[in-house]
């Protein structure tokens, strides 16, 4: 078979003219595809979604801290701490667990103020805290406001436990004097030693 006739009549195809219409052709075809996928009713979704992320979802939708040393009004509360009159929706005063305030300890990052009487803190308190008996606020403010200086120092408040509200009332009095970083350490008294964590006896801090 003789192909140079062939091969001499392709050479005389204009390339570059026939190139120039067929990219032509398939930018408007591309173009016409686009406008029509965009309103047409069941047309291919061109943006990809990215997975959802049901965990991050679940956090925010309950609210939830992953902080160790909170424990949140949302959270479950005991029997006994629900056999108190406290409020703790709507005191506002926040609840620190064992391990918050054991943190705190260990950081000495906070004042730990034990709202029991003379005689319970004799007995034993928590190494470092100040004595400061809730039910006779007159008598001991003039003695611990005066080492509070900063009040923006974190406080933390402690007395019989759960159920025990010594703490609480404890925290208001302070809130009400002007400080803004008043927590309470719920479990209190018993929860720490039960952990045997370090503990003082006497009427020295």
């Amino acid at each position: 078979m003789n192909l140079k006739p062939i091969l001499t009549n392709l050479s005389s195809v204009p390339w570059k003219q026939t190139l120039q219409e067929a990219w032509g052709l398939f930018v408007f075809a591309a173009f016409f595809a686009v406008i029509f996928n965009a309103f047409y009713a069941e047309g291919i979704p061109l943006k990809v979604s990215a997975p959802a992320n049901h965990h991050l979802q679940d956090l925010l939708k309950n609210n939830i801290s992953t902080y160790p040393g909170w424990k949140t009004t949302a959270s479950k509360t005991t029997a006994a701490a629900a056999a108190t009159p406290i409020h703790l929706e709507s005191d506002q005063i926040p609840r620190l667990s064992l391990v918050g305030a054991k943190n705190r300890f260990d950081q000495k990052s906070a004042v730990f103020l034990d709202a029991r009487s003379a005689e319970e803190y004799a007995q034993g308190h928590i190494p470092g805290a100040l004595e400061f008996y809730a039910d006779d606020f007159e008598k001991f403010a003039p003695i611990v406001l005066p080492q509070l200086k900063d009040k923006h120092q974190e406080l933390i408040a402690y007395c019989h436990g759960s159920s025990c509200d010594l703490s609480i009332e404890l925290a208001k009095a302070l809130t009400n004097q002007g400080y803004t970083n008043v927590k309470v350490f719920f479990g209190g008294w018993p929860e720490w030693k039960k952990a045997n964590y370090p503990i003082n006896t006497g009427d020295q801090p």
